[in-house]
């Protein structure tokens, strides 16, 4: 799924694919297999997937690949309880980015501190 193409693009981070296209069709084996020789190549640590849209074909992916899956990530989904510290948009995107940063092996400890609750509090 294609909905976090601005925000690699924004900060500098290269996206090599993206297995769900605007129809919702499946890839094909070839598409499939050419994804995989990428991220092999390439030596991707993680592949990102939505909660919106969970993919077994990702999952697949990772598993043939050794890159984690991470299906996890919120593009529309506020993190937490309505009224919870985190039910925000600024926790939508320090969960996001805690979870890629963390997952392509970096130090996400940069976020701790950074208020998500909400702005009406």
């Amino acid at each position: 799924h294609d909905s976090f193409a601005y925000f690699a693009k924004h900060y500098g981070m290269k996206v090599i694919g993206a297995i769900q296209p605007s129809d919702f069709a499946e890839p094909s084996a070839q598409e499939v297999a050419a994804l995989e020789k990428q991220i092999k190549d390439e030596h991707v640590p993680a592949i990102f997937g939505s909660e919106v849209f969970p993919s077994t074909v990702l999952a697949q992916i990772g598993r043939d690949t050794g890159a984690k899956y991470e299906a996890t990530l919120r593009d529309d989904d506020l993190p937490g309880n309505v009224g919870g510290p985190d039910h925000s948009y600024v926790g939508l995107m320090v969960y996001d980015v805690r979870t890629m940063v963390n997952d392509l092996g970096g130090n996400p400890s940069a976020l701790d501190g950074i208020p998500t609750h909400s702005a009406y509090d």
